[in-house]
């Protein structure tokens, strides 16, 4: 299920330098509908209220246009009461790689998915 096509994607002008490239998988249909049923299965870890609401990757009703609007929002709100406002933007490239993977592991465990549940995202982490 996890076999994907590996294909390069061209992200910027100069076609000779590596870091310009980014990889896409092509999965099979089937491993996608797999991916769309687990992920349906970990909507109920939205009782334990585990995620801050300003995240919005993966949630329903929300994405980065709302995440932007409120950081705009947030901002008019305190220069309308005459405060300084100062922003520090970081740049998170490759994010996913400096993720505890074991720690989130763990959680998940913690939540209740266990076992042979737990080892398939586990094999979908550590490929």
């Amino acid at each position: 299920m996890k076999i994907a096509k590996i294909r390069l994607l061209l992200k910027k002008c100069d076609k000779l330098d590596i870091q310009n490239y980014r990889l896409i998988s092509v999965l099979s249909v089937f491993s996608k509908i797999l991916e769309k049923i687990m992920c349906h299965r970990l909507i109920f870890l939205k009782k334990f209220n585990i995620s801050a609401g300003e995240h919005v990757g993966f949630r329903d009703n929300k994405c980065t246009e709302t995440a932007c609007h409120t950081f705009i929002e947030n901002i008019r709100q305190l220069l309308d009461t005459n405060l300084h406002v100062v922003g520090i933007f970081l740049n998170v490239f490759k994010a996913y790689d400096v993720i505890n993977h074991d720690s989130l592991l763990y959680r998940l465990e913690s939540y209740g998915v266990k076992g042979n549940l737990n080892l398939w995202y586990k094999s979908y982490m550590f490929q």
